[in-house]
């Protein structure tokens, strides 16, 4: 069962596309577009996504236009403001959970599941969006 069940994680692994946010153009010019939360670690990944999509071509990528940009549901301030918060609540309540005992444990769990709550219901505020072509 553990043989079959390895199987099936490495048939998921290998069969991940590289370049999964990838959006071929009709006019040779091509985009990147992630939603995230993360904008420096997904700007990378763009990049990343896009080289491998020309290495596949024998090609390199040559970007034409960057942008990062807020795209959230509330104002930018009160969305970095929530997402601290949820941090903490994570942070405190792993904390707790670690070194509290079993009462403890359960206030922990309880924090940590606001911090976890709270990162979803925000969402991911930001879009990450490249231009490139393969030459």
């Amino acid at each position: 069962m553990i043989r079959f069940a390895l199987f099936v994680l490495m048939l998921l692994i290998v069969s991940c596309a590289h370049h999964r946010d990838v959006r071929p153009g009709a006019d040779g010019v091509h985009r990147v577009q992630i939603q995230t939360d993360d904008v420096e670690s997904s700007t990378r990944d763009a990049i990343s996504q896009a080289n491998h999509y020309c290495k596949q071509k024998n090609q390199e990528a040559a970007f034409i236009q960057e942008e990062q940009k807020y795209t959230g549901d509330m104002d930018e301030q009160s969305y970095k403001a929530a997402k601290r918060a949820t941090t903490v609540a994570k942070t405190v309540g792993g904390a707790v959970w670690v070194f509290g005992g079993r009462k403890e444990s359960t206030i922990g769990g309880l924090a940590g599941l606001g911090g976890m709550v709270g990162d979803a219901a925000l969402g991911k505020g930001y879009t990450v969006e490249m231009r490139f072509k393969c030459q």
